[in-house]
């Protein structure tokens, strides 16, 4: 159970403990009133209500229905109880009800209702100075009412802001912990293809060694391309996959320039973004058929990617795009 929950459940628990007195009061006050069962009835009610807006939803908001139904029973249960009180006197424990329904609406607040407290407050309000005129208010409890509501209201607001606040930085820490394996998984994969194309490279050294530097045609070319390859992988780092490097080496076999420069402007993007990112700079890569394309990532910048192509047939870029 962590800190909130338990803050949540302890004031619960004080607040429906507080229910209880209240009903006790009324039970306590019986002979005050002209239908006895009526009233217990009532007092019945209020403690199942109390329960349940204490005790429903996992949640800390209660469904709109049942905060409407207390809202119901707090309009109702002050006119009622003012037709069958005997007792003129509104400082006795008759008026039970009165910071009995404040509790209510105060529950109803901090379970995430705090418009539908207030009315239920200003209704209690209402029908007290119906009953017994502006005089009796505070004598009939209205003054405990309003507090309650205003403890609901406040101590709700605490535990959603701290609720807000702790899922806030769980998310914050989840993407973190996500941010960080993502990069471990790209610079395994990055050590992985530097590998592998220094695999490939190990058997045309040899040959160059063997040869004295004497090369055929074909074999500068590959010379060539193994080079772009791992000037690539040095450079261009996030920029890289398997997809990128395989569309920059058909790039090169139609003579293409690339240049894949990574500036760290992908150090923060999640695996799934960045491997978007690097389908739309293969799809601008396969696009280009002469000339030179540069595709770099900045740091700093409001956008991750810059792709501009250049070609000797046009003045103008024949690929110029920012995302």
């Amino acid at each position: 159970m962590d800190s909130i929950t338990a803050s949540r459940v302890t004031i619960s628990v004080v607040i429906f403990l507080y229910s209880c007195y209240h009903a006790w009061l009324g039970l306590s006050s019986l002979y005050a009133y002209s239908m006895p069962s009526l009233a217990i009835g009532l007092i019945s009610t209020y403690l199942v209500f109390s329960l349940a807006s204490i005790v429903f939803s996992k949640g800390l908001k209660i469904p709109f229905w049942l905060a409407l139904i207390n809202l119901v029973f707090t309009a109702v249960t002050p006119l009622i109880f003012s037709q069958i009180i005997l007792v003129s006197e509104p400082a006795t424990y008759a008026t039970w009800y009165v910071v009995g329904l404040g509790t209510l609406m105060g529950i109803t607040s901090f379970r995430g209702h705090v418009t539908i407290g207030w009315i239920g407050f200003a209704l209690i309000a209402a029908q007290v100075v119906i009953w017994g005129g502006f005089s009796v208010l505070l004598n009939a409890g209205i003054l405990g009412a309003l507090l309650m509501v205003f403890a609901g209201h406040v101590s709700g607001y605490a535990i959603r802001t701290a609720d807000y606040q702790a899922n806030k930085a769980m998310l914050a820490q989840q993407k973190s912990s996500l941010t960080a394996v993502d990069r471990t998984y790209a610079r395994t994969a990055r050590q992985e293809r530097i590998q592998q194309t220094l695999q490939r490279a190990e058997p045309l050294l040899s040959k160059i060694v063997e040869n004295k530097g004497q090369l055929s045609q074909e074999q500068r070319r590959e010379a060539q391309y193994l080079e772009a390859s791992l000037r690539d992988l040095i450079r261009g780092r996030g920029l890289i996959d398997d997809r990128v490097s395989e569309a920059a080496n058909r790039a090169r076999q139609r003579g293409v320039r690339v240049e894949l420069l990574d500036d760290g402007g992908l150090e923060d993007v999640d695996q799934s973004e960045r491997e978007q990112i690097l389908k739309r700079v293969t799809e601008a890569i396969d696009s280009v058929s002469d000339g030179k394309i540069t595709i770099r990532s900045p740091k700093g910048e409001s956008w991750k990617v810059t792709i501009a192509a250049m070609s000797p047939q046009r003045s103008q870029p024949s690929v110029w795009e920012t995302f």
